[in-house]
């Protein structure tokens, strides 16, 4: 594109020449759901779903807890008004129902 910050051309008008219809946060939600219903239809031997479902014991430290992935995948189902983390697992489990889920701009 050749643009710049001195060109001081707003991201909006840069969106607009591209033709972009989702902006990076809908695009990292989208791709971030499609890979936990993939993770959610493995099989329950493969690690990917081990380290999901796994529970770590041992103590935290002391101050706000870092964000994990599955308060991010629960904030991008809201978004698509999907209330519970549970409800999106039985979604999930149908791939044609959830890649339209997916695909719906949040």
């Amino acid at each position: 594109m050749g643009v710049t910050r001195l060109d001081k051309i707003r991201n909006t008008h840069i969106k607009e020449s591209l033709n972009l219809d989702q902006d990076v946060m809908d695009k990292v939600s989208t791709k971030r759901l499609k890979y936990f219903g993939h993770v959610l239809r493995m099989k329950p031997t493969r690690y990917p779903k081990i380290a999901v479902e796994g529970n770590v014991t041992g103590n935290r430290p002391r101050g706000r807890p870092p964000k994990r992935w599955p308060d991010c995948i629960s904030e991008d189902c809201k978004g698509r008004s999907i209330p519970r983390l549970t409800d999106a697992s039985r979604l999930a489990a149908d791939r044609k129902t959830w890649h339209s889920i997916t695909m719906k701009p949040s």
